[in-house]
C-alpha cells in the first residue's frame, strides 16, 4: 500500500517553522544531541528528495519551489548547529584532558 503524499506534506506544514530552529538540548548529553541532529538531517534529506521529485515530476503535487528552498535552508542550518555541537564537544573534551 502506497503512503499518501498529502500526509507527508501535512506533517511538513505543521513543523516547517521548527525545521530552521536548533534542537533544544537542555538536559541532553552531547552524544544524544548529535544523534538527534543526525536524525533530523536524515528526515530533511528524505523530505528534500520527495519535494524535488514532486516539483520536477509530471504530476502536480503539494510541494512548491519555496518549500524546497526552505528545506535546503533547514539542511544548511541543521548542519551548522551540528557542527557547533561537535566543536563544543571537542573543546570540552580537550579542556578536561588538559586539566587532568
Amino acid at each position: 500500500m502506497k503512503k499518501d503524499l498529502s500526509t507527508d506534506y501535512e506533517t511538513y506544514k505543521e513543523i516547517m517553522t521548527d525545521l530552521l530552529r536548533p534542537i533544544e538540548g537542555k538536559g541532553l548529553d552531547i552524544d544524544t544531541l548529535r544523534r538527534l541532529y543526525e536524525s533530523k538531517l536524515v528526515y530533511l534529506e528524505n523530505l528534500r528528495i520527495k519535494c524535488f521529485l514532486e516539483i520536477n515530476g509530471e504530476r502536480t503535487g503539494y510541494f512548491t519551489v519555496e518549500d524546497y528552498q526552505l528545506i535546503l535552508k533547514a539542511v544548511q542550518e541543521t548542519n551548522s548547529h551540528l557542527r557547533t555541537v561537535m566543536l563544543g564537544a571537542i573543546t570540552h573534551h580537550l579542556a578536561r584532558k588538559a586539566a587532568s
